[in-house]
C-alpha cells in the first residue's frame, strides 16, 4: 500500500465512521402495478399522511396566489393534461389524504423544478458502471421524513425501483434491474411556474418525473433510455443522468424543452471514466456561490478508478459542499448489480 493510498483509506474510514452514526435507510414499500391506480399508494400515503399534508400546505403558500385557480382548473380536467396511470394515482393520493387534487398536482410539479442535486456516473477499472447522487431540496427536515424506497412490481416481480417522496408519483431517482439507472437534476433556466403551467397545456409535453418513470417501465436498454429522455418534449429543461450495464454506458443529457441540447458520454479510453453533473451546463463554469462540481471532481480523482466501491462513493457524496444542509438522501446503485442499490437519509 502506497502512502497516498494509506492516507486515502484512513480518511475514508474516519469519514464513514463519523457518518455512520447518523445514517438511516428509508422505509421500503412495494407499489403493486397490478392494482387499480387509485389504490397503489395507499400504504405509503397512510404511513406519511400528516407530514405530507404539512409539506403540501407549505408548497401551496410558495405559489403566487393568482396562479392557484389555474392549478385547480387543470386538476378538474386532469385527464386532459396528465396521462394515466399518473392522473388516477394522484386522485387516489388526494382521496387518502383528504386534500384537493390540485394540491397533489402542485406538489408533483414543484418537485420537478426544485431538485438541486449532484449526480455522478462512473466506470471502474473492470468496466462496471456505477451511479451515485445526492438530492437536495428546501424543506429538508420534512422531506427527509417523507423519503421512501419503492419497488414497482408486476406479478410479484420488481420491474423498477425508486427513491422518492410519499405523495409524489413521479421518479427522479430510479433503477431498472440489469438495464439502466436514471437520476434527474434541475436545469436552472429561471423558468417561472407560470411558464410551467403553460407548458402543461401542450399536449405533446410530458412532466419530467413522469417521463423518467415511463422510461423505467418501458425501456430495457441504456440506449433506449437515452433516446427517450433526450428526444421527448418535456414541460421544463432538465439534466438526465443515465448509467447502463456495459463499458462506457454512461451519459448526461442536457435537455431543453423540445430536445437535447447536448449528450455527454463516458469514454474511459480517453480517461473520461466519470461524469459529474450538478445543476449547470457542464461546458460552463459553475457559479462561485454553488460550486459542488469541482469538489466532487477532486474527490473522484483522489479516490481513483480502481477504488470504486459503495463505501468510497458514499464518502465522495459526503464531501462538503457536495453534501450540504439541504441534502435529503444519498444513493449508490449499479444496474448491472441491482442488489447494490442503497440509500441513506442524511442528517
Amino acid at each position: 500500500m502506497t502512502a497516498k493510498t494509506a492516507v486515502l483509506t484512513a480518511t475514508l474510514l474516519m469519514t464513514l465512521l463519523t457518518l455512520s452514526l447518523s445514517l438511516t435507510p428509508p422505509p421500503r414499500y412495494v407499489i403493486n402495478l397490478d392494482l387499480p391506480e387509485t389504490q397503489r399508494w395507499q400504504e405509503v400515503v397512510l404511513d406519511h399522511k400528516d407530514i405530507a399534508k404539512d409539506v403540501h400546505k407549505i408548497l401551496r403558500d410558495y405559489v403566487p396566489e393568482e396562479l392557484l385557480p389555474f392549478i385547480d382548473l387543470i386538476a378538474t380536467d386532469l385527464d386532459d393534461y396528465i396521462d394515466q396511470p399518473y392522473s388516477d394515482e394522484m386522485r387516489g393520493i388526494a382521496n387518502i389524504m383528504n386534500i384537493s387534487l390540485g394540491e397533489v398536482l402542485l406538489a408533483n410539479l414543484i418537485y420537478d423544478l426544485s431538485a438541486f442535486c449532484t449526480s455522478i456516473v462512473s466506470q471502474d477499472a473492470n468496466g462496471m458502471i456505477w451511479h451515485s447522487r445526492n438530492l437536495d431540496y428546501g424543506y429538508t427536515d420534512m422531506l427527509k421524513n417523507l423519503t421512501v424506497f419503492v419497488d414497482f412490481q408486476r406479478g410479484g416481480q420488481t420491474v423498477y425501483s425508486a427513491i422518492t417522496y410519499a405523495g409524489y408519483v413521479g421518479v427522479l431517482t430510479g433503477q431498472r434491474p440489469n438495464g439502466f439507472t436514471i437520476t434527474v437534476d434541475e436545469r436552472d433556466q429561471g423558468i417561472p411556474l407560470w411558464n410551467l403551467i403553460l407548458a402543461l397545456l401542450d399536449d405533446n409535453a410530458v412532466p419530467i418525473s413522469f417521463l423518467v418513470r415511463n422510461s423505467l417501465d418501458n425501456d430495457t436498454t441504456f440506449e433506449d433510455a437515452v433516446q427517450r429522455l433526450a428526444y421527448t418534449q418535456t414541460i421544463a429543461d432538465a439534466y438526465f443522468i443515465i448509467a447502463g450495464t456495459k463499458a462506457d454506458e454512461g451519459a448526461v443529457v442536457t435537455k431543453g424543452r423540445l430536445a437535447a441540447d447536448d449528450i455527454w458520454r463516458l469514454n474511459a479510453e480517453n480517461n473520461r471514466w466519470f461524469l459529474v453533473e450538478t445543476n449547470y451546463d457542464h461546458w460552463l463554469p459553475p457559479p462561485p456561490d454553488d460550486d459542488r462540481r469541482d469538489p466532487a471532481i477532486k474527490a473522484m480523482n483522489t479516490m481513483g478508478r480502481s477504488n470504486i466501491t459503495v463505501d468510497n462513493l458514499f464518502a465522495v457524496m459526503s464531501t462538503p459542499p457536495v453534501l450540504n444542509k439541504k441534502t435529503t438522501y444519498t444513493i449508490v446503485m449499479s444496474a448491472g448489480k441491482p442488489s447494490i442499490m442503497q440509500a441513506w437519509i442524511r442528517d
